[in-house]
């Protein structure tokens, strides 16, 4: 795991998962794959689990106006996502984050190993769950 701190953008996967839907023709087609891909698994493979989290946290974004560590050609392209209707997405994505952080997660078996971070790591996720609810 390429993970730097516990945001969801201080890992290399999730940056990835950025730069594709940078360059996705259709983000939310593409967001709601990831979703679904963790939402539908039996166990929830890191690299999807990131690719989700990097997803609800570009909807808490857009939605919510929530500051993540973005560069700057980042933060003007999530600015230019603001006439995207994301609205129907927020439930998918807070069930993702539900199955993120249930026992049948490799992301989350992978923090509970740090046990200084880990605490952190959970609330920040709960915490873009929470807005998303709103």
């Amino acid at each position: 795991m390429g993970a730097w701190n516990y945001g969801v953008f201080d890992d290399d996967t999730a940056c990835d998962a950025l730069a594709e839907l940078r360059t996705s023709p259709d983000i939310i087609t593409d967001i709601e794959k990831y979703f679904d891909e963790v939402i539908q698994a039996e166990y929830v493979d890191c690299d999807d689990a990131q690719y989700a989290l990097a997803s609800a946290a570009i909807i808490d974004s857009v939605i919510n106006d929530t500051s993540y560590m973005y560069d700057d050609e980042d933060l003007e392209w999530l600015r230019s996502q603001k006439y995207l209707d994301f609205s129907s997405l927020k439930h998918k994505a807070v069930k993702a984050i539900d199955a993120i952080l249930s026992d049948d997660s490799e992301l989350k078996a992978l923090w509970e190993e740090n046990e200084k971070l880990y605490e952190a790591w959970k609330e920040d996720k709960l915490s873009i769950q929470k807005r998303l609810q709103q």
